[in-house]
């Protein structure tokens, strides 16, 4: 009789049904390593679950921000800024950027109507106002914002929350936030002194928008007197009622100069149609946008880490199907096919890539929902709601499934092609590497040089556009592909790499020589360990870099008034009268010119500070004079405003600049070339608020305390021999001088903004016209941070120039970094001589410390790279177990299978971190290299240690857990 072999209808379905049985019972049989699997697909899971809740969360829905910004009012009217009837506003209304008709300029006969003009009827009007008031802490006034409207009005309901104590009974009675109230050590019942009135405090408010962290004082209209009243800021007009504004109400507003916000219009936004000829210049959903941006900065991020999760579950699948060679054979001896072999193996890939997934996705949504609430409960912003993402969670489930199903389709390849007969028996064989998997890799690099140098085009093509953010997510977009390109192209290339790296091993002693040739021979254990570090790596190195440059375009680009930890105390400055009004309204009038007493100042400072600090007194030329304070009261008097065309001159001292020096800007204002060293240096930037002066008469004490340093002898001889010191070679002559000018800053050309040293001094424009000048030998010294001040020139020199000098500054040094209770102390010993609102800071240069920062982030990518070498090494180890035993009987000791197996582990984690670390700095590098100027720095001690200490660590580690005793195996034959 012939043999039927025509397929059986539904065979595949139970074909299918029958690789799940089997795949769920070999899951349950081994349940160690199935958790194993699970916990290395479910952990980025959960990291992504966690981010996107989270994330989703931060944005507010329309209808949380129309209750933060409206509350149960219909919407809100606010001044325009109009220059005509043309101007249209945003959907968004005052959320978002109005904008104008094009090529329609001022009408200088339009008049904006003030909103509590336009209120149309049917509506009833809340007012809402702000203003600033200030009370004594200690000898010092600190200012309080105060907001000026019926919070408890119900039509406020979700804007703001009282959340203790009761509403205000009487005018002498307020509310606060618990931002005021921590600040001032406030409980309610307890009084506050203001300068518009003492209030007791029997509540406080929770502005939804702000939070609890701000400091805000809640009064009613009826509180402000009358002389507050004209400092309040102009008023926004809430609308309460039932009648819904629409998009033709806003145009109506526009027209008149004011900006409607709607609770209509944010909720169910205008289509197309109805916007009409504005919808091509409408701005786009904001929340959107903002949603876009956080996806393409993750997505990297998420891409990697499934790639680590993939390599690492593979290799633990790869381990799993070797030990279920003899029952996969079994079963191709029973007359199942390739195909049924390797749906077998995959099953369990899809049932523990669905379990990974799910558990990922739930965990990872509980955490983010506990961190909003606690987050929420304890009054911060952060978070407008929770949002908990149903649809991208279910999309998180079946990426799980999809890295389950990946993970397990190469071992489950290669154990469908091997021979039956050989799997039945105990020995292995290495597997023949592909020949086209090189190829492969290359291409897959070439794909990642092309891809990154498209994003690359794109952002140059497009810079300096007014449109150029519209093309941010495609150049990102094409730089993440070309990075993910490069980790796969090196992940290709790992086997070709390790048999290059281990093809001359006979140098080298036993255990790294009998490591070699393992990782060589047994490319499928060795390819997805290396690249699973590589994956782990490439984030670490990303980070390193892109961190390191951010931080280091913040300290460029830090404006330093004093060295580290210096202050300087004004010891002559405008003296103003500030005249109470009454209700908290002040009047300034200037009083000329105030003196303080140097050894007064230093005393006071030694009292708040403690010996511990040093002082210099510097003199030099005066910021202010008398002269330009005659001529500005002498203008006000005049009603001119500015200075009188006819009035003498007040002179000013610099430096000259010569022409040759100055330094070439380009059209994104940053100089032509960026290295150019007539662009920086001191007086190169701005900085404001220093009270040193233009140019200091001293000798050495001086000025080591304004460099930072002990001074070269070169410049103590030429401040001795009557020439100057000077901070920046642009001030220096051809013939080696440095020119000292005088000029009038009041003159047409001479503004303060063409006056070299000023702000911008890279951007002048026509050179000052002097009115005296003399050179003086000089010589280059420049401090340690760039300040703003000339140079300096001995107190000698300065009296044969006949330049005018006096006590400017005390210049205050302190031992190590204040802290904020140690500031409050300083300004309120100091307000009795300096005034009551003039304040005086230390020097705390840029914000955060890079190199803690680095080790942060080097300390973070370890633990993961080693978690990743970790794993990998340990199921190398239950992979080789029988070689070991091999070993063993042989009479290798346990000292060198210790040995041998660091070894592994360290040759594993070494060409992973280094391939790793290139992976992640080359994109970082592509991406900051677009943008001008933009520093790029290689924290190179950082990823040495990196790729350094996660081998050694590793290797000791795989070193310890190699146990001395292994349990008895033997040859299995078939009889």
């Amino acid at each position: 009789m012939a043999l039927d072999l025509t397929p059986v209808k539904g065979g595949g379905q139970h074909r299918l049904r029958l690789a799940l049985t089997m795949a769920w019972r070999d899951i349950r049989r081994h349940k160690g390593r199935s958790a194993l699997i699970v916990t290395l697909i479910a952990l980025p899971i959960v990291a992504m679950s966690f981010a996107a809740t989270a994330g989703m969360s931060t944005q507010a829905t329309p209808a949380e921000t129309v209750a933060m910004e409206l509350g149960q009012t219909q919407g809100r009217l606010t001044d325009m800024g109009a220059q005509n009837s043309t101007s249209v506003q945003s959907v968004q209304g005052d959320l978002s950027f109005g904008l104008g008709a094009p090529g329609v300029g001022p009408d200088p006969a339009f008049a904006a109507t003030a909103p509590v003009d336009a209120v149309p009827a049917g509506f009833t009007t809340i007012l809402w106002q702000t203003a600033t008031v200030h009370t004594p802490v200690g000898k010092a006034q600190v200012q309080v914002p105060i907001t000026v409207t019926d919070v408890l009005n119900p039509a406020f309901t979700g804007k703001y929350t009282l959340l203790d104590g009761v509403a205000p009974a009487s005018d002498r009675q307020a509310l606060a936030s618990r931002g005021l109230m921590e600040r001032f050590g406030l409980k309610l019942g307890e009084e506050l002194t203001t300068s518009a009135g003492t209030f007791e405090i029997v509540g406080t408010i929770r502005p939804e928008r702000q939070g609890d962290g701000e400091s805000y004082l809640f009064l009613s209209p009826k509180q402000i007197p009358a002389a507050l009243a004209a400092e309040l800021s102009p008023a926004v007009v809430y609308l309460a009622g039932d009648k819904s504004l629409k998009w033709a109400d806003a145009k109506a507003f526009n027209a008149k100069g004011i900006t409607l916000t709607s609770r209509s219009l944010l909720l169910d936004p205008p289509n197309k149609a109805e916007l009409g000829a504005d919808a091509g210049s409408m701005n786009g959903d904001w929340r959107q946008g903002n949603m876009v941006t956080t996806i393409l900065a993750a997505s990297l991020i998420g891409v990697l880490a499934l790639m680590e999760v993939g390599l690492l579950a593979g290799a633990a699948f790869a381990v799993g199907a070797r030990k279920q060679q003899r029952d996969l054979a079994l079963l191709a001896a029973s007359g199942a096919e390739s195909s049924m072999v390797r749906t077998t193996v995959t099953a369990s890939g899809l049932w523990l890539g669905l379990a990974g997934g799910m558990v990922g996705a739930v965990l990872g949504s509980i955490a983010a929902a506990v961190l909003v609430l606690v987050v929420r409960g304890q009054g911060s912003a952060m978070f407008p709601g929770l949002h908990v993402t149903w649809l991208p969670a279910l999309g998180l489930v079946l990426l799980g499934v999809v890295a389950g199903l990946v993970a397990a389709m190469v071992p489950a390849r290669a154990v469908a092609r091997q021979a039956t007969l050989s799997a039945l028996k105990s020995g292995r064989t290495a597997e023949l590497p592909s020949k086209w998997t090189k190829w492969v890799g290359l291409g897959f690099l070439g794909l990642a040089a092309v891809v990154m140098g498209a994003g690359a085009v794109v952002s140059f093509t497009v810079r300096g556009q007014v449109d150029s953010y519209v093309w941010l997510p495609l150049s990102s977009g094409l730089i993440i592909g070309g990075a993910v390109a490069l980790v796969v192209g090196l992940i290709c290339l790992t086997g070709s790499i390790v048999a290059l790296l281990t093809a001359r091993t006979s140098w080298l002693p036993v255990p790294l020589r009998l490591a070699a040739r393992d990782s060589a021979r047994n490319r499928g254990r060795t390819v997805p360990a290396v690249a699973a570090v590589l994956a782990a790596a490439t984030l670490s190195g990303a980070l390193m870099v892109g961190t390191a440059s951010a931080m280091q375009d913040s300290s460029n680009n830090h404006q330093w008034q004093y060295n580290l930890n210096q202050t300087g105390v004004p010891l002559e400055f405008v003296k103003a009268k500030i005249t109470d009004m009454g209700g908290g309204a002040q009047r300034w009038e200037s009083q000329g010119l105030a003196t303080v007493n140097s050894k007064e100042a230093t005393n006071l400072m030694v009292d708040a500070l403690g010996p511990a600090i040093t002082t210099h007194v510097l003199r030099g030329t005066p910021a202010n004079t008398q002269c330009e304070l005659d001529q500005q009261e002498l203008a006000m008097e005049n009603n001119s405003g500015h200075e009188l065309p006819n009035a003498a001159p007040c002179p000013k001292w610099a430096l000259a600049e010569p022409a040759t020096n100055r330094c070439e800007v380009a059209s994104d204002r940053k100089p032509a070339d960026l290295v150019d060293w007539r662009c920086t240096g001191a007086m190169g930037n701005s900085s404001y608020g220093s009270n040193i002066p233009a140019i200091v008469a001293g000798g050495e004490k001086e000025l080591a305390a304004l460099l930072g340093r002990a001074p070269s002898a070169d410049a103590l001889q030429t401040l001795r021999s009557g020439g100057m010191v000077i901070t920046n070679k642009v001030y220096l002559q051809q013939d080696g001088t440095a020119k000292v000018i005088t000029f009038d800053p009041s003159s047409p050309g001479n503004r303060d903004q063409d006056v070299p040293g000023t702000p911008g001094r890279q951007y002048m424009r026509p050179l000052v016209t002097p009115l005296s000048s003399r050179s003086l030998p000089a010589v280059v010294e420049a401090p340690e941070k760039n300040l703003n001040f000339y140079g300096v020139v001995s107190p000698e020199t300065a009296a044969a120039m006949d330049m005018p000098v006096s006590d400017q500054t005390l210049l205050v040094t302190a031992p190590k970094s204040l802290s904020q209770a140690e500031t409050d102390q300083v300004q309120s010993a100091m307000a009795p001589i300096l005034g009551q609102y003039n304040s005086v800071f230390f020097e705390k240069g840029p914000a955060g410390n890079i190199a803690s920062i680095l080790w942060l982030i080097v300390a973070g990518g370890a633990l993961i790279t080693l978690s990743a070498a970790g794993i990998t090494a340990g199921l190398a180890l239950a992979d080789g177990r029988n070689d070991h035993a091999t070993l063993a009987s042989i009479g290798a000791d346990t000292q060198l299978r210790k040995a041998i197996s660091g070894s592994q582990t360290l040759m594993t984690a070494m060409l992973g971190t280094v391939l790793g670390v290139f992976a992640g700095a080359v994109p970082t590098i592509v991406v900051l290299s677009l943008q001008r100027g933009f520093p790029i720095v290689i924290p190179w001690l950082q990823i040495a240690a990196l790729m350094i200490l996660v081998p050694l660590f590793g290797a000791a580690a795989a070193w310890l857990l190699t146990k001395g005793k292994l349990p008895m195996t033997r040859r299995q034959t078939l009889v």
